[in-house]
């Protein structure tokens, strides 16, 4: 079983590595920035307790689609109820913390995703 949690953890570390080699290669990145966790998110994802070990016993979930298109000045809120933290492109929501961002420009993200069946996750955020 250790050695299963080791795997994930090199796994999320491997998905975290490709999104910020993504990111700087990317080119258009759109800007965001970190917003209170208001109750008024766009989008908003909830990652359930047991969703790592899920993953880990070869389960296929999907949370989070592989790829969301939002606008400028829409908000994204990621919570992660999980006992263990999640890559979602170029994010990481550690176990029992959330991520929300409000975009500012235009472009696209994309990189790993831990809780995707694709492993993959893109962001495109349009005028």
């Amino acid at each position: 079983m250790k050695q299963r949690g080791i795997a994930f953890a090199l796994i999320a570390l491997a998905g975290a590595i490709i999104a910020v080699v993504a990111v700087v290669s990317g080119g258009d990145e759109p800007e965001f920035q970190t917003i209170a966790n208001s109750e008024d998110a766009d989008y908003e994802y909830t990652i359930p307790l047991g969703a790592g070990a899920k993953i880990e016993a070869g389960e296929s979930i999907n949370i989070i689609p592989a790829q969301l298109m939002v606008r400028v000045g829409e908000s994204l809120r990621i919570i992660n109820d999980d006992d263990r933290g999640h890559v979602v492109g170029i994010f990481f929501v550690g176990a029992g913390e959330t991520l929300s961002q409000e975009f500012t420009s235009t472009g696209t993200l994309s990189g790993g995703c831990s809780i995707h069946p694709s492993g993959e996750f893109t962001l495109q955020v349009l005028e």
